[in-house]
This record gives structure tokens, C-alpha cells and sequence, in this order.
């Protein structure tokens, strides 16, 4: 294949779109979790079927690219994926593709055309079946964590207790990410002062639901999550919301902790970019706190 002809580079962008597509159809459809399979065996399989070892320079690797973009850009405005979830998913994809064009083009150049093509695409078909099995199987569904973040605010724990237990407006800088699709909360209403107390947090998708367990006025608010209907994220639940509220040098130290269970693996890249998204919705949160204290609003 000549990436040097404008038709076969047109091809292999239609071919990254198709594929990416078989292969985010898989997900759509529960044939595929959020695991291993998906994110790095079914695009290292999308490069080898591109049946080409890449070279810089040639335009294959941009063709690649171009294709990613395109497919991406197609499941935004069906409204299937969000922003946050191209950008932190585009770099690790390419990659992966890259790595299976290479493998792909070596593996080829040991067969010649009187060996059997037909079997060298069916291995990696046959492969990704297997590996989807076990781990629908073998392999644990889901990881559970919690994040922590803390802010100092120069008041009584009871008064930053009765600001942040019940908020009409949020309303402060957003940080980057909250930029990217993630979704940003508006209000939340609390129903009572009490543990069993309801307490409903508005987005502009939708909503969250809690359920007070812990209620201690300057000391600990915290509550279970019992209803989650956000569009998207369906690879991440909420667990558990907590605030932890301890005197410190006349004012008080305030502890956000979110706890949450995820599918996405694998871990060693995904737990960092959801840090990284929770991490901006309790700046955001906090933020918006330490604006209406210091307003008294």
C-alpha cells in the first residue's frame, strides 16, 4: 500500500473509521467492557488489520489520525461519548494503533503469498473473543477508590457546615477539564437536618440523589449516594460523599471525599485522569464555598 497516493490514503482513513467503529460497537452493545480487551487488544488489532508497517515518512501515521478524528467526532455529535472522553482517550489510541501497525507489517514480512492470509486475520478476531471471555469471567469487574481533597477556610467548622450542607447557586471559575464535558453541579438542595434526610445535587444533564448517614453539625456530613442519572460515565459509579470538618488556628480545615468505583482499566492509565476529573469538581465545589463565605452570600 502506497500512502504516498492520496488514494490509499483516503482508504486507510475510511478503514481506521470502520474499524474503530466494529470495535466501539462491541462496547456499545456489552459484547466488550471497559476493560483490557477494549482499550489496548482492539486497537493494537485496528492497526494490524491497516495492513501496513508505519513510517513517518509517509502520511500513514497522519492518516491514522485523521480517521481517530473523524470516528471521534461522529460519536460527539451523536451524542455518544463526551469531550472529556476523546481528549484523554485520543493519545492512548493512537499509540496502540501505531504499535499494531508495526506489528502487523512485521508479522507479514515473514509470510509469503503462498501462506495462508486468510488465517493471519482471523488469529487476532479469535483473539480478542477469547480475551473478552475471560474477562468477562475472571477478571474483576469493578475497582473501588476514593479521593480526598482539603481547603482551609478561615471560619467556624458550624458555619462552614451550615454553607456548604445546602447550596441554591454554584457559581465560580470552572477549572480546565470542567471545560471538556464533565459535568458541573448547579445547586444542591438538602430535604432535612438529620441522618435518612435526603439531599438532591442538579446538574444540567441531570441529577445525583444521597442519602444523609452522618450528620453532626461542624463535625461530619456525609452522605451515600442511592440515584445517579447522568448521561455518559457509565463506567463510573459514585459511592459515597463526605465532608469532614476539623478546627484548625481559629478557622477549619474541609475535607471533600469522594468515594467511587470504576470499570475503566487499565488502571495504571485511567485511575490518573479520574483523579484528575474528580479532583476538578471538588475545586470547583470548594471554590465556589470559600466565594459565597467571604460574600456572606
Amino acid at each position: 500500500m502506497n500512502y504516498n497516493k492520496p488514494k490509499s490514503f483516503w482508504l486507510t482513513v475510511i478503514l481506521t473509521v470502520i474499524l474503530s467503529s466494529i470495535g466501539f460497537t462491541l462496547l456499545h452493545f456489552h459484547l466488550a467492557g471497559y476493560g483490557y480487551t477494549f482499550f489496548l487488544l482492539v486497537p493494537v488489532c485496528i492497526g494490524y488489520f491497516l495492513n501496513e508497517e508505519p513510517s513517518w515518512r509517509t502520511s500513514s501515521i497522519f492518516a491514522v489520525i485523521v480517521g481517530l478524528v473523524a470516528f471521534f467526532y461522529l460519536l460527539i455529535t451523536a451524542q455518544l461519548e463526551g469531550m472529556f472522553c476523546v481528549v484523554t482517550l485520543t493519545p492512548f489510541i493512537v499509540v496502540l494503533i501505531i504499535i499494531g501497525m508495526y506489528i502487523g507489517g512485521a508479522i507479514r514480512k515473514v509470510f509469503t503469498p503462498d501462506n495462508n492470509r486468510l488465517s493471519l486475520n482471523l488469529y487476532p478476531i479469535l483473539l480478542i473473543v477469547a480475551t473478552t471471555t475471560i474477562e468477562h469471567y475472571f477478571v474483576e469487574t469493578y475497582d473501588y477508590n476514593k479521593l480526598e481533597s482539603q481547603i482551609y477556610l478561615p471560619y467556624k467548622p458550624e458555619k462552614v457546615f451550615d454553607y456548604i450542607k445546602s447550596v441554591d447557586t454554584l457559581d465560580t471559575q470552572k477549572p480546565l477539564l470542567l471545560h471538556l464535558g464533565l459535568s458541573v453541579p448547579q445547586k444542591c438542595i438538602l430535604m432535612g437536618d438529620s441522618i435518612g434526610a435526603d439531599r438532591i445535587c442538579y446538574f444540567k444533564e441531570g441529577t445525583i440523589n444521597e442519602k444523609v448517614v452522618e450528620y453532626r453539625r461542624g463535625e461530619i456530613l456525609k452522605m451515600e449516594v442511592t440515584r445517579y442519572n447522568l448521561p455518559g460515565r457509565k463506567w463510573l459509579k459514585f459511592i459515597e460523599a463526605t465532608y469532614i470538618f476539623k478546627p484548625y488556628k481559629g478557622g477549619t480545615i474541609l475535607t471533600r471525599i469522594t468515594s467511587y468505583r470504576t470499570e475503566l482499566k487499565p488502571r495504571f492509565y485511567w485511575s490518573f485522569w479520574e483523579e484528575q476529573a474528580i479532583e476538578a469538581e471538588h475545586e470547583y465545589v470548594l471554590n465556589d464555598l470559600r466565594q459565597r463565605l467571604a460574600t456572606g452570600l
